[in-house]
Parts: C-alpha cells; sequence; structure tokens
C-alpha cells in the first residue's frame, strides 16, 4: 500500500511519490532535523517476510554505504518503523538518462561527459568489489551537479575478506540460485542471460549498450519477443554508430563495440580503461580519431584561428597595456576559510591535506578505536578507510592518490579513495614522515632518520649533523633536500640533503617545519603559527615572519597542528578562546565506571554515569574501589564497598579538589590528594571514615599521591614544578618525612607505580620529547624503555610478570608487555595491543593520576567507558590537557609552562583557501 503525504518514518515526513520498481517504492520526503529534502525508498510490505528479498535491499544499504564517489547517489541512513524498512538517500533533482534519450540522441560532447561520469562511478564501485548488475538508462539521473548512478538493488559483492577482517553481505551463491536471470533484459551481458557468474565485465557489457543508445538514441538490441531479444544479444551485433550518427569519431565507436564484445575475456577488462580512454576522445584524441570531414574541417578552423589570434593579439598588446598597468593593483585573488567540522579526533596535528589541496586526510576514533577518513572540501561526507586502526603519523604521496600512516609497528600505506592498506616497512615507532617525488619515503624514529623506497623494502639509516635529533622530516620540491626539527640542545628547524651530513639550521623553533609554494616556511612558536619567506633553493629565509594564527596546538615534540597544499590551502586546528583559569572548556563527560576483560569485553558497570576520574583497586579485596568523581568545580574522593549498589562517599568538600586516592597495602587506609587554602597537600585517611584525615604533605606546588611500598613505610607521589614540570619523589611515613627525589629531571616524569614485590618503578617521561614508559630499579638504577610508539599510565599486574600501559597516538589503547626479571636485570617482551579502551589520551603525557585500575590477577580492568573524550581543563589561561580531574586545572599550569595547548577532539579544522593573498595586508 502506498505511503500518503504526512506520513512519518522517523524523522522523515512523505511528501510525495517518485517512483516503483521491482525492488522497492521511491518517495520525496522532508528531513525535519536537518531541514533538507531527501529521497526515501521502501521495501514493499510484501517482500519483507521475503528473505531474499530482505536480503538485498539489506545489500543495497551496505553497498552504497561502502561507496562514496560524486557520481553515486549518497545513502543518509537507514530506518525501520514498525514493518516498514527504507533507505534515505540524497534527493536528486532532474531527469533520467531514460528519459533525456527519449527526447533524441545526446550530443556528442554530452554523451561523453555523461560516459565518463558513469565509467568513473563504476570504476569505484568495482574496486570495492561490487559490481552493479542492473545498469540502464533509468538507473542514471542527469542533474545540475553532474551524472548520478543509481539503484544498487541487485548488487552483488565480491566474495572475500574485508580488510577490517570481517566478510562481506552474502552475494553470488549465497542469495541468488544459479542460473537466475537478474536485472533489466535489454542491458544484460551474454553471461548474465545464460546464468553465469557476473562480475566487473557485465557491467562494462550494458555500459556499452547505454552508451550506443544515448549516442544513437537507438537501443542497441531489440527484438519481437524475449527470445528474439535474448537471441540478438547472444550472437548479433549492433548496427555501427557511424551509420545512424556519421559524426562520431572511430575511436569512439571502437570503445563501444569492445564493450559489446559476446566473451568477456575480449571485452573492456575494467572500467578505469574506459575513463582513460573516453577521457583521451572528450579531449580531443589525435586527429585520426575523427572522422576525414570534421577533421579537415578542424583544421582550416586552426589555421584560421592562429591567424586571427596573432593579428588580435598584436592590436589587444597595445590597447590593453594602459588598462592593465591601471587594474592590475586592484585585481587580486581573494582569500577565503571556512571550518570543516570534525569529532574524535584525539591527536590536534593528525590531519593533513593533500598536495593538490581537494582532500584532507586525518586520524579519529570511530568509537572502536582510531582509523584514517578521507574528507573532500566539497563533500560534508567523510570516506572511512578500512584496515587503517591504529593509524598515526598520516602524511600524503606527492600525486595526491595515497596516504602513508604508522599502526602496529608498521609503516604502510592506503589508496585515498579506500581499498586494502599495504605495508612498506617495519619500524619500532614513527615520529613524522614525508613522501617525495622520488617515490622515497624518509621518516624519523627514535632510532634516527630512516629511509625507504615507497613500493616497500627495509628501511636504511639516513645520517645527519651530529648530535642533532632528527625529527619531523618533509621533503623540499627537489626531492632531495628535506626540513626537519631537533630538539636537542636549542631546538630549531633544519634543512638537510640525501647522501649528506650536512645540514642548515634555518630558525631556532620547538616546530615542524612545512614548505608552501611560492615560497614560504610554515612553523611556530608556542602555538602561533608563522609564514616566513623561504628560497628552497638557496635554502635560506629572506625578510621576517608573518604571523598567521593563534592557538594552534602542538605536541610536546613540537608537532603543531597544520598543514599547507601546493595549491594556495592552508588548514589548521585551534583551540578554544581563553577560559577562566582553572574552569573547564568543555563540560566534564558523564561515562559510567566499567568493569572490562583482557579483550577489553564490559563485564559489568560499577557505576552509573558521573565523573569518574582516577581509579584505584584495594589489594587486599578486588572488590573495594576508591574512585575519585568530579562535580563541577571540584570532586570528592567514594568508596565501593562489595555487595553494596551504591558507593559512600569518602571526603566532603568538593571545592577541595579531593583527588586521586591510593590505598595502602593493608588496605586499611587511602591517601589521596587535596587542595586546601591555597595549599596543595597528601593526606591519609581510614577507609570506614571512623576517624579524620590526617596531613602526609604540604605544599605550594600540586602533589598527587601514586603508589605505596609494599611494607607501606614510604608513599611515591608526583609532584608539579615550574622549573622541572613534573617530578617523582619519594615520602617516608616513619621518622622526620622528608621528601626525597626518585626523578628530578627538565623532562617531564610522571605516573609512577613501584611492582608488587617493590622492587621496580615504572612511571611515564617524556625526555625524547614524547612520553613514553620505562621501568627502572627502585629506588635508582638503570632504565630501559618499555612502550615505543608512545605511553602513559602504567600500571603492573599479575604479581610482577606484566606491565600494562596505554598507547599514546591510537585514542587509549590498552598495551600489554611481559616482564621477566633475571636477578638484578629485567628484561621486557615488545608490547601487543590488548583492545581499545576508548579513553582519550593527549599529544602529551596526560594527567597525574591513576586513569584506570587493574585487579591483581590481571584478569579484569576497571575504567570510565569513554566512547567519545571530550574534556579540556586549563590553568592560568592556557588548555593544558584531557582529564575529568580538577587537580589538573592549576598541575598543568606550571608543568605546560613551556609545552603546548591541547586542541578539543572537537575542534573544527579551519581551512584558508588562497592563504598567501593576504600575506602582505596590513
Amino acid at each position: 500500500m502506498p505511503l500518503n503525504p504526512g506520513t512519518k518514518l522517523g524523522p522523515y515526513e512523505i511528501l510525495a511519490p517518485l517512483g516503483a520498481g521491482g525492488m522497492g517504492e521511491v518517495y520525496k520526503a522532508a528531513d525535519t532535523r536537518l531541514n533538507r529534502t531527501v529521497a526515501i525508498k521502501v521495501l514493499p510490505r510484501h517482500f519483507s517476510e521475503d528473505r531474499e528479498m530482505k536480503q538485498r535491499f539489506e545489500r543495497e544499504a551496505q553497498t552504497i554505504a561502502a561507496l562514496n564517489h560524486p557520481n553515486i547517489c549518497m545513502l543518509f541512513d537507514v530506518g525501520r518503523q514498525g514493518d516498514i524498512d527504507f533507505l534515505v538517500m540524497e534527493h536528486l533533482e532532474g531527469e533520467t538518462l531514460a528519459q533525456r534519450i527519449e527526447r533524441g540522441p545526446l550530443p556528442l560532447d554530452e554523451a561523453l561527459k555523461v560516459a565518463v561520469g558513469i565509467a568513473d562511478a563504476l570504476d569505484k564501485a568495482h574496486r570495492k568489489g561490487v559490481t552493479h548488475r542492473d545498469l540502464k538508462p533509468g538507473n542514471i539521473m542527469l542533474t545540475a551537479g553532474g551524472v548520478k548512478l543509481l539503484d544498487f538493488g541487485l548488487a552483488k559483492l565480491k566474495e572475500q575478506a574485508q580488510s577490517d577482517g570481517s566478510t562481506p553481505a552474502p552475494a553470488g551463491p549465497n542469495t541468488t540460485t544459479p542460473g537466475t536471470i537478474l536485472g533489466t533484459m535489454q542491458y544484460m551481458a551474454p553471461e548474465q542471460l545464460e546464468g553465469r557468474e557476473a562480475d566487473a565485465r557485465t557491467d562494462i557489457f550494458a555500459f556499452g549498450a547505454i552508451l550506443y543508445e544515448a549516442i544513437s538514441g537507438k537501443r542497441a538490441f531489440m527484438g519481437k519477443s524475449q527470445a528474439h531479444l535474448i537471441a540478438a544479444i547472444v550472437s548479433a551485433d549492433p548496427e555501427p554508430l557511424s551509420k545512424t550518427q556519421p559524426m562520431t569519431p572511430p575511436a569512439l565507436e571502437f570503445v563501444v563495440q569492445r564493450c559489446l564484445v559476446k566473451d568477456p575475456e575480449q571485452r573492456v577488462q575494467t572500467a578505469w580503461d574506459l575513463v582513460c580512454e573516453l577521457q583521451w576522445i572528450a579531449q580531443g584524441g589525435t586527429e585520426a580519431g575523427i572522422p576525414a570531414p570534421l577533421a579537415a574541417l578542424r583544421q582550416r578552423r586552426a589555421r584560421l584561428a592562429r591567424l586571427a589570434f596573432a593579428v588580435a593579439a598584436v592590436i589587444a598588446v597595445i590597447i590593453a597595456i594602459p588598462a592593465f598597468l591601471q587594474m592590475r593593483s586592484t585585481q587580486t585573488v581573494l582569500e577565503a576559510r571556512f571550518l570543516m567540522m570534525v569529532s574524535d579526533m584525539p591527536v590536534p596535528e593528525a590531519a593533513a591535506i593533500a598536495p593538490d589541496g581537494r582532500r584532507v586526510a586525518y586520524s579519529a576514533s570511530d568509537g572502536r578505536g582510531t582509523v584514517l577518513f578521507v574528507r573532500s572540501l566539497n563533500s560534508e561526507t567523510p570516506l572511512k578507510l578500512m584496515g587503517t586502526e591504529g593509524a598515526a603519523g598520516l602524511f600524503w604521496s606527492p600525486d595526491s592518490r595515497q596516504i602513508a600512516f604508522f599502526a602496529n609497528g608498521k609503516l604502510r600505506k592506503v589508496e585515498a579513495t579506500g581499498g586494502p592498506p599495504q605495508d612498506i616497512a617495519n619500524t619500532p615507532d614513527m615520529q613524522g614522515g614525508t613522501w617525495s617525488v622520488e617515490d622515497i619515503i624518509l621518516f624519523a624514529t627514535s632510532k634516527g632518520l630512516m629511509s625507504v623506497r615507497a613500493v616497500g623494502g627495509d628501511p636504511q639509516p639516513v645520517e645527519v649533523s651530529q648530535g642533532l635529533v632528527p625529527q619531523s622530516p618533509y621533503f623540499l620540491p627537489d626531492g632531495e633536500h628535506y626540513l626537519f626539527s631537533s630538539s636537542k640542545d636549542e631546538p630549531a628547524i633544519y634543512v638537510g640533503l640525501l647522501g649528506s651530513t650536512e645540514s642548515t639550521r634555518l630558525v631556532a623553533a620547538r616546530s615542524n617545519g612545512v614548505y608552501a609554494d611560492p615560497g614560504y616556511l610554515l612553523y611556530h612558536r608556542e602555538g602561533t603559527l608563522y609564514a616566513h619567506a623561504f628560497n628552497p633553493g638557496r635554502q635560506a629565509l629572506s625578510g621576517n615572519a608573518i604571523r598567521i594564527a593563534d592557538k594552534v596546538p602542538y605536541s610536546t615534540a613540537g608537532a603543531a597542528a597544520f598543514s599547507a597544499s601546493h595549491t594556495g590551502t592552508l588548514i589548521f586546528r585551534s583551540t578554544p578562546e581563553e577560559i577562566t583559569p582553572g574552569v573547564t572548556a568543555t563540560a566534564v563527560p558523564s561515562l559510567p565506571l566499567v568493569w572490562v576483560d583482557r579483550s577489553g569485553r564490559v563485564l559489568e558497570q560499577l557505576a552509573p554515569a558521573a565523573g569518574w576520574a582516577g581509579v584505584d583497586i584495594s589489594p587486599t579485596n578486588a572488590n573495594r574501589i576508591a574512585a575519585h568523581r568530579h562535580d563541577g568545580n571540584g570532586g570528592d574522593v567514594w568508596i565501593f564497598e562489595p555487595g553494596e549498589s551504591t558507593p559512600a562517599k569518602f571526603t566532603f568538600d568538593s571545592a577541595q579538589d579531593n583527588s586521586t586516592p591510593v590505598w595502602t597495602p593493608d588496605g586499611r587506609q587511602v591517601a589521596f590528594g587535596s587542595r586546601r587554602n591555597g595549599k596543595w597537600g597528601i593526606y591519609i585517611k581510614l577507609a570506614d571514615n571512623t576517624r579524620d584525615e590526617v596531613l602526609l604533605l604540604e605544599s605550594d606546588d600540586p602533589v598527587a599521591p601514586m603508589s605505596w611500598t609494599p611494607k607501606g613505610d614510604a608513599l611515591v607521589y608526583w609532584a608539579g614544578s615550574p622549573k622541572t614540570l613534573g617530578d617523582i619523589w619519594r615520602l617516608p611515613i616513619d621518622g622526620e618525612k622528608k621528601p626525597q627525589p626518585l626523578l628530578n629531571t627538565s623532562a617531564d616524569e610522571r605516573h609512577p607505580q613501584l611492582s608488587p614485590d617493590g622492587r621496580w618503578l615504572a612511571y611515564s617521561s617524556n625526555e625524547t620529547g614524547r612520553s613514553e614508559v620505562y621501568v627502572r630499579p627502585y629506588p635508582e638504577g638503570t632504565k630501559i624503555q618499555i612502550s615505543a610508539n608512545g605511553g602513559v599510565f602504567p600500571r603492573w599486574g599479575v604479581g610482577s610478570r606484566e606491565l600494562y600501559f596505554m598507547n599514546l597516538v591510537s585514542a587509549g589503547d590498552l598495551m600489554v608487555s611481559e616482564i621477566r626479571v633475571d636477578g638484578a636485570s629485567i628484561q621486557k617482551r615488545d608490547p601487543r595491543v590488548m583492545f581499545s579502551s576508548g579513553f582519550f589520551t593527549s599529544a602529551h603525557s596526560g594527567g597525574p593520576y591513576p586513569a584506570y585500575a587493574v585487579s591483581p590477577d590481571g584478569r579484569r580492568f576497571l575504567i570510565p567507558q569513554i566512547a567519545s573524550p571530550v574534556t579540556i581543563f586549563t590553568g592560568r589561561g592556557s588548555v593544558v590537557g584531557i582529564d575529568p580531574s580538577a587537580v589538573i586545572a592549576d598541575v598543568a599550569a606550571d608543568r605546560h609552562a613551556s609545552s603546548s595547548p591541547a586542541a578539543s577532539p572537537y575542534a573544527p579544522i579551519n581551512v584558508v583557501l588562497n592563504w598567501t593573498t593576504s600575506l602582505n595586508k596590513d
């Protein structure tokens, strides 16, 4: 039964019917949420119980969702209301190709334009393993914006594993009985009529029939009956195009004939071949590809045109010079700016614009982990690149067709239009990379600068000037010289040369360097982006730096959130406006506190959604929990007792910023941090709340308890300082209680955790320019590095045999490294991913609190289940980090005195077109 105007399907209101076919009815509808017109395709009710038809309908949704192309109708939504299944698609204004052909053949230039668009769309579908199987003029829409391919209801997907390890929708034998004929007969290939397997070449036959009809105005195959029609398709050739359209170029007629070959092995094999041949013909091809009368006519016209142009040019120059001199000072290309909205983008600098300026690639969370997305500047819909889980450190190929990235210990590359990623090289970590016009990839690691061919191979070390620690390489246009930064001694940007150890210092800045045409070096100082005139041939700067943007977020390694194309487009991210010190930039997320197993599967919810932050598990009872809950302007500590459905308050004044609870080894007391009367302090209190708390330590600088010695005779804590950023100290509980430094360097050390046997201290430090996890003997000794690609929040488990931590660049992948103690030394195995926690870790080293807790047997993990990180805290006017604990607000103000502001994961990308046009304006 048709739907009447006014019928509601969720937020969509039916306006009018548009058409109907074997696979469903299509209606014009209004999207009441976004105030736009859409098209809704409804599966007929009598098909709802038909398993095969339901599968085809679902397959169409999956197929369209997997395709993102300007010539393919866009899918917006899938829904079901009552017994009605429906698809919500882009509403297209125009006419079908079938309607257009009814008025007569298309002019050659128009037919070629339509053909290129269809072939390009087919190429996209075929590369995704999708065969349309019902290609016909009625499924092709001609709109003001170009041609659009519709109706994938009979599409077939290849039976192959997807890049994400999943299996595609059932196809072929699983959904269609062998020998079944699917599609519209006039455009079927012989193999379809014979019930044989259809593939991409089947679509190419249909494409040839459509192009023949568009040019000639007649169908390629006709018959008085169905039997005659089948016989014509299987055994007859259509009348030559040149007979009905004499001006058809022989090259075009040859392409159509090759598409209509009966044997698929002799047919045009790929849609990409069609795109290339048709574009060549549309651009003129060669004169040999044009009929003789037309070729002669074109030659005569060309000679006359050249003569006329020569005469006119002389006259025009004489007339135009004064006018040009008068006008050129006022005619300029205008700069244009807009915002590209993105979400769940944990690492602010993980975005790059393609060299051709058409697309932006960025690394963001899809709810399960970090993956790559690509978005065209003229599109609102990003394309998710499957198989790029854990992607970080992305950069483009010079031809803007591929993206290189780091994931799971490998340097990889993927087509910007999608497809399975390919491995380039193994590498333990990566700190920036670049791709030259000679197909050489240069990338920085903790072991130094490496190079490798883009096709893959073993990385080779690249020597630089002695004493420099290269990061963030960037090739200059010649493909031999490259920019790089070094943070050792005085941070600066340098120019290096492949095959030489010599380097040229350009400018003092703790920043990545980016070259932008027509001759600028882009870099930042303390979050302010500058453009400095730069000659890449002489490797020299000139003039003064020009300020471009403020509040650009950057990591401790100096890499900042900006990128530039070769076509005058600049992108950058920026932090929110200045916020009152100690106040959150966005609301603290309300999140449940959950138990998960070693695979990340949620076992149970301990507490409903609230501002849960630092957590700790009692060493004597794994079901006894201390947790900090942030409420508005401060927070309190709560205790979860076994068998109780609700927690009990442990501290009672959230304005004192009570936080970071840590159980004593006997499980009787809890130490916590608090700020009272302008002083920071560490307090201890009986867990049953029968006595008042006792002050253990008072400080002018932020402090937070972190870990106890096994005997409980000393407390290891974190201390912030304007001079040393973050340090690790030891506080004896007996005697004078005089604090003793354990790690007191110029680097930012934090997250100290003593092993259960008390022999080893795990902690994080950014001494290499990025936060990594280390282990060293307690109280002193030589350290070893545990993490390979950034790490924060170490935690011990299973005695002292496992060490867990969060990966810094993948939105909180929980990692584990197996530890083996051999006498006085410690050995570790390479870290591996356990699961994606969804917990956001910023590009710097995270807050000084226990973000999650581990049961003593290492089988369960307690963590706020964060799906979309949003909280940014400030301290004394600067955005400083991600942390749902009020302690971070003022802590980070000190530790980030020389570090970075962080961008909200929801901060948009600023896009500036023709950005150089305003550089010389006041």
